[in-house]
C-alpha cells in the first residue's frame, strides 16, 4: 500500500509523541532527539502531551529517507 492510501485520511490530524515515532520507524530516544535538536516541532499541546502535525512528519520522514539514500 502506499503512504497516502495508508494514512491519507489523517493529513489534517495530530500524533502524540508515541505515534509519531511510531509513524516515523524510529525509537522514542531518537524521536526525542529529534525534538531536543529542533528538528521536529512540536504543532500544539493537549494537556501534557505534545502532538505533532501528520503533514511535518511526513515531510520530515520523505527528509530521513533522502539523508539514508533509499
Amino acid at each position: 500500500m502506499s503512504h497516502e492510501q495508508l494514512f491519507g485520511h489523517l493529513a489534517g490530524d495530530e500524533f502524540t509523541a508515541q505515534e509519531a515515532a511510531e509513524y516515523l520507524e524510529v525509537s522514542m530516544s531518537t524521536f526525542r532527539r529529534f525534538v531536543t535538536s529542533g528538528k521536529l516541532v512540536p504543532s500544539s499541546a493537549v494537556g501534557r502531551n505534545r502532538m505533532f502535525s501528520v503533514p511535518d512528519l511526513k515531510a520530515f520522514k520523505k527528509a530521513l529517507k533522502l539523508a539514508k539514500g533509499r
